[in-house]
Order: structure tokens, then sequence, then C-alpha cells
């Protein structure tokens, strides 16, 4: 069961995606626009990247990991974009398996990649879709209404 009791105002949403060799201000204002858009219908955005501090970033690895791993522990679900074509996704797939694992169902947008045919990624999704548009749907409909 998603949320238990919880009120759908405290829904919270872990949103994954390409980080590395990107440029940090993108990837920051594609989770501020996605967490605007999910506003909408109740749901937090919790953003692993906008919760890095200096701090973080200069501690290592392991530190950003088990941070990023706490802050998916309090989620209810999970969003992934996986839409860059050749793209190894290892954060995220790590991600979506330690979701998988503690029952948390992850929906997956993959645009024209093709990752949709892959059954490992089907499997461990609760949903593997093309669009972000179809991805926030079946998010919605995932978590329960009251």
């Amino acid at each position: 069961m998603i949320g238990g009791d919880v009120p759908a105002r405290t829904y919270r949403v872990y949103f994954a995606r390409a980080v590395d060799e990107l440029p940090r201000t993108e990837v920051l204002a594609r989770g501020r626009a996605l967490a605007a858009q999910l506003r909408k219908s109740g749901v937090t955005l919790v953003d692993p990247v906008a919760a890095w501090d200096a701090r973080s970033a200069r501690s290592g690895p392991a530190d950003l990991i088990s941070s990023d791993l706490s802050l998916l522990g309090t989620c209810h679900a999970v969003l992934m974009d996986m839409t860059i074509p050749d793209r190894n996704y290892v954060g995220c797939v790590c991600e979506l398996v330690y979701a998988h694992l503690w029952g948390i169902p992850s929906v997956v947008w993959v645009g024209t990649t093709g990752f949709e045919r892959r059954p490992w990624l089907r499997h461990h999704a609760a949903a593997v879709v093309r669009t972000e548009t179809e991805a926030v749907a079946r998010l919605l409909a995932l978590l329960p209404r009251r």
C-alpha cells in the first residue's frame, strides 16, 4: 500500500534522472519545473540534487549516496526520467532497485530510447511509459485519493 492513511497533501515523490556531466543549473531547473507541476496535485517532489550542499559534494560518493538513499526511503513513489539515448543510467538503476526492494513504486519515462523493451527495467518499475505527461498521470493514479 502506498502512503497508508497519509493525506494526499503529504505524498512525497523522489525524482531520479541523469545528473553526472550535465549542467547543474539545468538539472535543478528541471526539478523545480516538475515540482511546480506536481504541487498542483498536492504532491511534494523530493529532489536529491537540490538537497546536496557543498559539504555533501566534498565528502565523497559514499556520503552522497547515503544521503540520496535516506531521502528515497522517505518517499511514497519515484518518478524517473531516462530519456537520454545511449546513456548509462547507473545511479537511476540503483535507485530503481532500492525502491523496488523497499516496496516503493517507480514510474519511468524513456522517450524514444527503446528502454521500455528492457526486461529488468519493466520488472523493477511499476510503469514504463514514453513521456513525462504519461509518467505523471500514471504516478497520480498510483497514489490513492481520499
